[in-house]
């Protein structure tokens, strides 16, 4: 990952700010410089956020970045580009936050926003992600970083330099794991803990089931104490014997009473058939009753059916007669309605003849009419040309109306816009004025501006120094109880050292031989060798043991007082510089404050507070918004009066225009005028108006053709009305002959019918005769009822008779008896099969039960095996061994040791080959202590020590080594992180003259090796050093600007 650009909107000092890295691309090593305060730091915060959304030191939110000095209606901003691999990258954030609404008043809450676009080598977008899960997911996969191990192998703020040196294993694990790939181990190992959690959770389940299943079982007798599972399932296999054989005798009992049942069932059956004989014999004499009722119906029923076939016998002779009698009624009607619709006829003939009358002496005025519309269609041209002219002379009026309107509203315009510049001309004369107040309001910001500052500069230099003297107690405390320590442990070794040599004595001295000198004492003569206590070669080996671990912790202990006496004169030095620099602010800052008041530019509260410099601050705030608002008005007026200028021009020329349109619309007017008087002269009747005469000459020609069509209308009448009586007569005497002709064939009907009636001996009128012709349809269904009657009766008599041999002999049966004895033997049947199916049931679910317990313990026991396999395995691979070191963590020891390699490579160079460092292979008492402790060895001491032991210089040294090593070995791994570029914050001012000479020149090899490197620092020999340069300047508000030095 490697930085481009970093643009900074309202963030911390910076209003909006690009920092372009492109610019050290020649020269990859460059200083970022600039007084304390100015906003260095906050660069990396800016990259940071950028990044994952919070700042480098985790001190911050985004949000609390926001610059004081932003407008308020203006958001907070960072975005970051950066390339990685070969794609471009481009990350905007904002964050939560509350803005001045753009329109109206008040203000509003922005939600945090972000967007993340990737870029082709070549700047062309590929895609973007907008949503902050997609985000943060993508940067940490993209960059195997999270915010924190970023800040501890790309970012180094202050105070951080130390954190990954010193850091616990179980955090070098975590950034470790990430940097080189290894979360596939950490994976298996939570997979192999869940698998274990899931069979152990089986086998339990299992246990319980098997509980479960052994609570279902039936026992003849309970289970009075509690006995194992084994013990169960015996004890059932012995009780299933029993329940067999009982119910073996339930099914032979149940037998006998079925076949009882049967027997007493079979006898029942035929009593049943002798008892459905005599119901059978009593519903057939109810049906033979029936029959003999509907006798008289029946007979009534065949009168009718001759009656119905003989008239369809001679249906054609009786349709014929009905036939002719109809029609002769029908002639008869006919012949009274054309005698009405004749008289009628006569009647409207007379009616019509006496208006052809009317309207013939009606035709004189119609003559007269007629002349009146030949004179009207005369004259009426000259009325539509003065009706025209008349209309053009109105339209012409009213646009000389509005021509006069506009002039007025013209010549208005032209006075409001005079009156318009006027007032803006009196506005531009105080523009001199405003001016002059806003150079004064200017230098006042200044002088306040630098007061500020340096108010700020004091009031850090207090905290720092309270900070400091709190830390000095602490240290002192620290220090103190570290003396009283080693003290302890110095006299542990003592005392150990004593217990040792007595012992060595002790077994030396039964090695003595008379007349050879003592080693100790030099003795020749050894009178008290068999007092001494003899001691074993383990027990001698146990407290040499137990004397070196007590020397060990008394060397550590003596190295962390030494330790703590540095961290203690550093802090006392650092308070007494801090003390000289507090003096020599508060100096400054009173002199500015005395300037301030001698000049009454602000008015200052004693003591000053936080409430003081906000009420001051917005007090030049609301002065600037005003004379920025003055100034905006007198820019607007400037625009006005050039705009008003031209407007009042232009009004004038319109106005000029608009005369000369009236004079010409009025001289038309009087032309008009003249042409209408002229023609009046020429007509008839001058005082009425075109639609009249139109209206008159239309109701005279529409009285001439109302009169014509009424004449030919009444004529037309006169002739139908004759036509139609004359066609009346003539009907009336066809009809007189049709009835004729009707009436002498209906008497041959007549007596044609009265002949075969005679014949049949029924004594039928003509209404009796129509009713059976409509009946007649009928005479099917009447012979099918009689046939259908006759059948059912032949039927009848002979079941009767049939019925009354069968039944001759015998009497009807009696029922109670044998029902009851069947109820009683189905009752024992179904009480034996209860007992039957009840056995049964026992039997058949106590087998599946000692069939699924038996498949279940076998289950448990291949589950044991797995269980013991995957424990054995957990156990390895997490750690739970000896060693105390887990799978993931070996393989971490393998690239930590490779880092290690390579970093003491730089670590020789920076420290004269003091320093190397070396990875701790002994067990801790915790896994979190184990496996990625780093120790350094100390070729002046000649022993190893662990880094904590390390002074804040050469922490800073070796911290500085094993980043940049870390970086290195990184990228030589496959699919491992790409470090393009490395920021160290700080530090350089802890290293003597000979440890920062080497540490350039450790930094100008990484250089040269293409990694960008940026470093903050305050030391003054780096400035001189390192020519590309960042520098961040203060304008004396508390805003900053970016500037760039290169070589």
């Amino acid at each position: 990952m490697k930085p481009l650009t970093l643009t900074l909107k309202n963030f911390g000092p910076y209003i909006d700010e690009t920092i372009d890295f492109r610019n050290f691309e020649d020269s990859s090593l460059f200083l970022i410089s600039g007084k304390t305060g100015s906003g260095k730091t906050t660069i990396f915060d800016g990259m940071s956020y950028a990044l994952f959304g919070e700042s480098s030191g985790k001190l911050r939110q985004g949000k609390e970045m926001r610059s004081t000095f932003a407008d308020p209606s203006e958001p907070t901003e960072v975005q970051l580009s950066f390339s990685h691999g070969e794609y471009l990258y481009e990350i905007t954030r904002k964050p939560e936050q509350e803005l001045y609404k753009k329109r109206g008043d008040g203000t509003r809450t922005q939600g945090a926003k972000i967007s993340l676009i990737v870029k082709d080598h070549e700047g062309k977008e590929l895609r973007e992600y907008t949503k902050r899960r997609e985000v943060d997911s993508f940067v940490q996969e993209l960059l195997h970083l999270d915010a924190t191990q970023f800040a501890q192998i790309v970012l180094l703020p202050q105070g951080e330099f130390r954190t990954f040196l010193i850091a616990n294993s179980n955090d070098k694990e975590k950034v470790l794991r990430n940097l080189f790939g290894t979360q596939l181990y950490q994976k298996l190992n939570e997979q192999l803990k869940q698998q274990l959690k899931i069979v152990n959770q089986g086998i339990e389940e299992t246990q319980r089931l098997i509980k479960a299943k052994l609570d279902q079982l039936y026992w003849k007798t309970p289970l009075v104490e509690e006995i194992s599972v084994e013990e169960q399932l015996l004890l059932v296999k012995s009780q299933q014997k029993s329940l067999e054989e009982q119910q073996e005798t339930e099914q032979l009992e149940l037998t006998l009473l079925k076949k009882q049942k049967q027997e007493k069932e079979q006898e029942k059956f035929t009593m049943e058939d002798v008892i459905n004989d005599f119901a059978k014999q009593r519903l057939l004499f109810k049906q033979k009753d029936a029959l003999e009722q509907r006798a008289e119906m029946i007979g009534n029923l065949r009168s009718e059916e001759k009656q119905l076939q003989w008239v369809r016998n001679h249906q054609v002779l009786i349709e014929k007669t009905l036939e002719k009698t109809e029609a002769i009624a029908t002639y008869e009607q006919q012949l009274i309605i054309n005698q009405k619709e004749q008289t009628d006829q006569q009647h409207l003939l007379q009616q019509w003849v006496s208006k052809q009358k009317e309207h013939t002496g009606q035709r004189a005025e119609m003559n007269q009419i007629k002349e009146n519309i030949l004179q009207l269609q005369f004259q009426l041209p000259l009325y539509e040309e003065k009706e025209k002219i008349t209309h053009t002379m109105q339209v012409e009026q009213v646009a000389l109306e509005e021509a006069l309107k506009k002039l007025t509203e013209l010549k208005e315009q032209q006075r409001k816009t005079e009156l318009n510049y006027q007032k803006e001309m009196i506005i531009l004369e105080q523009q001199p004025k405003i001016e002059k107040e806003c150079l004064a309001l200017e230098r006042r910001q200044e002088q306040w501006t630098l007061f500020l500052e340096n108010w700020k500069q004091l009031q850090q230099c207090a905290e720092k120094e309270i900070d400091r003297k709190q830390q000095l107690v602490d240290q002192k405390k620290e220090l103190t109880q570290a003396i009283i320590e080693k003290e302890t442990i110095y006299q542990q070794v003592k005392a150990q050292k004593s217990s040792w040599a007595k012992m060595q004595i002790s077994r030396l001295s039964l090695f003595l031989i008379e007349g050879e000198p003592c080693p100790v004492c030099g003795a020749l003569e050894h009178p008290n060798q068999k007092e001494h206590q003899e001691f074993s070669l383990e027990e001698i080996q146990l407290v040499e043991t137990k004397l070196n671990e007590v020397e060990e912790a008394a060397q550590k202990q003596e190295a962390q007082t030494a330790r703590l006496q540095t961290q203690v004169a550093q802090t006392e030095y650092e308070i007494k510089e801090l003390s000289k620099e507090f003096q020599l602010q508060t100096k400054k800052v009173n002199e500015l404050s005395k300037q301030l008041q001698e000049k009454q530019l602000v008015t200052l509260t004693d003591p000053l507070t936080e409430e003081g410099i906000k009420q001051v601050t917005e007090g030049f705030h609301i002065e600037a918004i005003e004379l920025e608002k003055r100034l905006a008005q007198i820019n607007i007026a400037q625009k006005n009066v050039e705009i008003l200028t031209q407007q009042v021009k232009e009004q004038q020329e319109n106005t000029e225009e608009q005369e000369t349109i009236v004079a010409e619309k009025q001289q038309h007017q009087l032309e008009l005028q003249t042409q209408i008087k002229t023609m009046s002269e020429q007509l008839t009747d001058a005082s009425l108006s075109l639609n009249i005469i139109i209206e008159k000459k239309q109701r005279f020609e529409e009285q001439f053709l109302q009169w014509e069509n009424s004449q030919k209308e009444v004529e037309e009448h006169v002739i139908k009305l004759k036509e139609n009586q004359l066609l009346l007569k003539n009907t009336e005497e066809h009809l007189l002959k049709d009835k004729t002709n009707i009436l002498a064939e209906k008497a041959t009907f007549d007596e044609e019918l009265s002949i075969a009636l005679s014949q049949s001996g029924f004594d039928l009128n003509q209404v009796s005769l129509q009713n059976l012709l409509k009946d007649v349809s009928k005479l099917e269904a009447i012979h099918a009822e009689l046939s259908q009657f006759d059948k059912e009766k032949d039927q009848l008599l002979f079941q009767l008779d049939e019925l009354e041999q069968k039944l001759a002999d015998k009497e009807q049966p009696e029922m109670t008896q044998i029902l009851a004895e069947i109820e009683e033997l189905s009752t024992l049947i179904q009480q034996r099969e209860e007992t039957y199916y009840q056995v049964r049931e026992k039997i058949i679910a106590n087998e599946n039960i000692h069939q699924q317990v038996t498949a279940l313990i076998t289950s448990i026991e291949e589950k044991w095996e797995e269980v013991t396999a995957l424990h054995q395995l957990s156990a390895t691979v997490n750690g739970d061994n000896p060693r105390k070191t887990s799978l993931e963590r070996y393989v971490l020891q393998t690239y930590l040791e490779e880092v290690l390699t390579v970093a003491n490579q730089r670590l020789g160079l920076l420290t004269n080959h003091r320093y190397q460092f070396e990875l701790n292979q002994d067990s801790g008492s915790y896994k979190n202590q184990t496996g990625l402790e780093i120790n350094v060895y100390d070729d002046n001491a000649g022993s190893s020590r662990s880094a904590h032991t390390l002074s804040g210089g050469e922490s800073f040294i070796a911290a500085l080594a094993l980043a940049l090593s870390l970086a290195e070995v990184i990228q030589e791994q496959a699919g491992g992180v790409l470090i393009e570029a490395l920021f160290i914050d700080e530090g350089f001012g802890s290293l003597d003259e000979e440890a920062l000479e080497m540490a350039m020149e450790a930094l100008e090899t990484i250089e040269n090796e293409g990694r960008m490197i940026g470093i903050i620092s305050h030391v003054s020999e780096l400035k001189a050093r390192i020519p590309q340069q960042l520098q961040i300047q203060t304008n004396g508000n508390g805003q900053s600007t970016v500037t760039y030095q290169t070589a």
